[in-house]
């Protein structure tokens, strides 16, 4: 009932969009509000993390650098081949891995230094990243069943979602305790979280490549 309530959802002026068909227009529209949002908030991340020496901030904000470049080059496959999608999806997967490394340097730099970051920033920005990829995961949500790009994009807001209630807890349990251990346990997670998502979406991916089409779904009718 949630998806076909979200289906609704008009994000164009197109005038041969209807709710039965899927439109390209809204679906390129949503890529492009979720890659402007994500590249937004990567640039408060990078900078508030890189000042404070944070490494849940850091390794979110290189997700959210990934996610934003991954979103904008989705835009222009929009109607591609199932083929040509699922390739660009496994790049996705690269990326995931490569800033899930990423997040694992910072939090094992950030043991080293022993440095404590600000909770309060830390948590602020983590909070506003958080109605962030919230907005983007809604307005998704309702064509991620149409192509494999779109759940690949549905997925990474909804892992940033995930990502930045972990960065909030964590800057309160900082501002409790006085040590840095939440915010390295906060990054070791989140990179913990974009592996398991490169996986899933590689071996999805990797069957569409193989047989060209997505796998045909029996819709129940009421």
């Amino acid at each position: 009932m949630y998806n076909k309530m979200m289906k609704k959802l008009r994000f164009c002026f197109n005038l041969n969009h209807t709710v039965e068909s899927n439109c390209h227009f809204c679906e390129r529209n949503v890529l492009f509000i979720a890659f402007l949002l994500n590249f937004i908030i990567f640039g408060f991340e990078l900078v508030y993390g890189i000042i404070e020496s944070s490494a849940a901030l850091l390794s979110d904000s290189g997700h959210n650098i990934g996610d934003a470049l991954i979103l904008g080059s989705s835009i222009f496959l929009i109607g591609a081949s199932v083929t040509n999608k699922a390739k660009l999806a496994l790049v996705k997967c690269f990326f995931w891995v490569l800033f899930g490394g990423l997040a694992f340097y910072h939090a094992f730099l950030n043991i080293k230094t022993g440095s404590i970051p600000s909770h309060f920033i830390v948590g602020s920005i983590g909070l506003a990243a958080l109605m962030v990829n919230l907005s983007t995961v809604v307005f998704m949500s309702g064509f991620k069943e149409n192509d494999i790009n779109i759940k690949s994009a549905y997925i990474c807001c909804r892992n940033d979602a995930i990502g930045n209630v972990l960065i909030i807890f964590s800057a309160y349990l900082v501002y409790l305790w006085g040590t840095n251990w939440p915010d390295v346990i906060a990054g070791f997670i989140i990179a913990s979280i974009m592996f398991v998502s490169a996986y899933n979406i590689a071996k999805e991916s990797y069957g569409l490549i193989k047989t060209g089409n997505y796998p045909v779904k029996f819709i129940k009718k009421d």
